[in-house]
């Protein structure tokens, strides 16, 4: 079992409860969160990323920062999450050494394309609005099968933690 499949079950479980909030407002139920990260993992998968392939979370807080988290993980992709006061030329580095396909960013942290990525999505632009739209039956969206050793996310330090 993953995080997805918990996903899952909370979106079949309770559907209209309140799973992301932004302060006091709310984002996503678990059903509008469960469909967003669903929607994302199918268009992951239609636009030739594969199961183990590594994507870049270059971010402030953002709501959307969970939904494409667990549509990472739903189509069993490796999530390489990278912290946001790093310098764009130390995250390229780190595109490089994970092998990171694509890369979602807000744009206050990365206002020009990373280099190495095939494709960098703002998480308040219109592509990721469609990438992550919400897909009509989300809990038929496979969830990727992972197995023990598998990974999930790949972290980098700075030798400070």
């Amino acid at each position: 079992m993953t995080l997805a499949h918990l996903l899952v079950r909370q979106a079949r479980q309770r559907p209209e409860s309140p799973a992301i909030l932004r302060g006091s407002r709310l984002h996503a139920t678990h059903g509008e969160w469960a469909a967003r990260s669903a929607g994302l993992a199918q268009r992951l998968r239609e636009a030739g990323l594969a199961e183990g392939d590594r994507v870049l979370l270059f971010a402030h807080n953002h709501p959307r920062y969970l939904e494409a988290l667990w549509g990472i993980w739903w189509a069993g992709m490796v999530a390489v999450p990278v912290n946001a006061k790093l310098h764009p030329r130390e995250v390229e580095w780190i595109v490089a050494n994970s092998g990171a396909r694509w890369g979602f960013v807000t744009a206050d942290v990365a206002p020009e394309p990373l280099a190495g990525l095939e494709r960098q999505v703002a998480l308040d632009s219109t592509e990721a609005d469609a990438l992550l739209a919400p897909t009509p039956d989300a809990l038929a969206v496979p969830v990727a099968g992972r197995l023990l050793g598998d990974v999930a996310w790949l972290f980098y330090t700075r030798a400070t933690t």
